[in-house]
């Protein structure tokens, strides 16, 4: 058997297998990508679970009406006091000092004992305590 005629049955066995050719290239190549998308999406490392214990839970009625404007439940969904994350101070709500904090630094406090067990300790400028 000459070249050619290995060459013509290649050919010949390829047109009579076309189908199965082109479902096992498909299968291959949908295994592949399935493959590489899970990869690129698979991480090997753990994502920390952090719990804030600070948390406030907001009711959508709350939400709702201080959005509205009334901001003395918007107080009371947030907590009596607040003072700054960078600070050592904390301020009764309605404390004209208070509100030079900036929002993404508030911490906000139910009582003066929460605020003090976390380090704080009250304003000398204000008058509500």
């Amino acid at each position: 058997m000459n070249l050619k005629s290995r060459y013509q049955n290649l050919v010949e066995w390829g047109r009579e297998n076309q189908n199965n050719l082109l479902i096992s290239a498909a299968l291959i190549l949908g295994f592949l990508i399935g493959l590489g998308i899970g990869l690129l999406t698979n991480s090997n490392h753990a994502v920390p679970i952090i719990i804030d214990k600070d948390a406030k839970i907001v009711t959508p009625e709350i939400l709702l009406k201080s959005a509205i404007g009334d901001s003395s439940l918007l107080n009371l969904a947030n907590g009596n006091f607040v003072a700054s994350i960078n600070g050592k101070a904390y301020y009764p709500i309605g404390c004209k000092a208070s509100e030079r904090i900036k929002e993404e630094n508030r911490v906000w406090f139910e009582t003066t004992e929460e605020a003090e067990s976390q380090g704080y300790q009250p304003a000398k400028n204000c008058s509500g305590f």
